[in-house]
């Protein structure tokens, strides 16, 4: 049996692994899809196991795929951060990416990411956008922006949305609410209580109002923001019910002590809630951008997967 001698396989396990399609993956690589099914085809000879198998049209991980995925994890972000920084060496000039994010995605995980970020990748210097969704996708195809997260798949030829990581929405309320001490809750239940909800022309209330009317009532609505920190100290004052997603629930519950009490319960069946990562498609993407939308789109997936759990 012959090991991976190459980072570059490790970096097609990866990117498989991520968009669950070798189509999507050999875009995201610049390779074509015959050439990466010829690689996996190679990896899975010298190592004596099969890494993916077919699930319907996507390409799932096998349980060895997901041992050897998770082994080269470390190997990738060693690599990643030891080729850029040897760049520095011929390089001394600073990058400049600018980066678009839609206001309610803006959460001390898009802080703590940052923040990671820029000690690992200092000669990278990040420039944050807080803007509508629409002129998110507007400013990535003009080229004003370089990355954009976003709530909705960016459907254009000159954007490249890489894989959306998925949540789930959930409802949060003060102690004084009476289904304080629920651990799950459907919309029937809520028919009574008052809502306080995102603003409306965002998937989030859309999925609000119909599953509402689908269990056979309109929702009392008290206060509509895009923000959900003021969703959040506004339910705690008026003991309504806030339904959003479910990390951005908790995210937004860090640093705000007197908010600590306020309890997430779960929906069901949980209504599923997603966010894209996305690039200004080019002939040629730049290394710090296909890094920075790489390490967002991870960062994003490994914090998702510990607020569900």
């Amino acid at each position: 049996m012959r090991c991976f001698t190459e980072i570059r396989e490790l970096k097609y396990l990866y990117e498989i692994s991520q968009c669950q399609s070798l189509e999507q993956a050999a875009a995201h690589l610049f390779i074509t899809q015959p050439s990466l099914t010829k690689a996996v085809k190679k990896m899975e000879n010298d190592l004596g196991f099969k890494l993916f198998e077919k699930t319907g049209r996507r390409n799932r991980l096998t349980p060895a795929g997901k041992q050897v995925l998770e082994l080269a994890r470390p190997v990738l972000k060693s690599f990643d951060i030891f080729e850029n920084n040897i760049k520095r060496i011929n390089d001394t000039q600073q990058v400049s990416i600018d980066f678009g994010v839609i206001p309610f995605y803006q959460t001390p995980f898009t802080s703590n990411f940052l923040y990671v970020f820029r000690k690992q990748y200092p000669y990278i210097q990040v420039n944050i956008h807080e803007l509508p969704e629409e002129t998110i996708k507007q400013q990535l195809i003009s080229g004003d922006l370089d990355v954009g997260m976003t709530e909705n798949f960016l459907s254009s030829p000159y954007v490249l949305t890489y894989s959306g990581f998925e949540d789930e929405v959930a409802v949060a309320v003060g102690e004084n609410n009476e289904f304080y001490h629920s651990k799950h809750l459907t919309f029937s239940d809520l028919k009574n209580s008052i809502f306080n909800i995102v603003t409306s022309g965002h998937n989030n209330y859309n999925q609000i109002i119909s599953n509402c009317r689908k269990s056979g009532f309109e929702p009392k609505i008290a206060y509509q923001s895009s923000q959900i920190g003021l969703l959040l100290e506004y339910t705690n004052l008026n003991q309504g019910i806030c339904i959003f997603n479910r990390c951005m629930i908790h995210d937004n519950l860090i640093g705000r002590p007197h908010l600590k009490n306020m309890h997430i319960i779960s929906l069901i069946p949980p209504p599923p809630c997603y966010c894209w990562v996305s690039i200004r498609k080019q002939t040629e993407i730049s290394p710090e951008i296909q890094i920075f939308a790489s390490e967002l789109t991870l960062s994003l997936t490994e914090d998702t997967q510990k607020r569900i759990q």
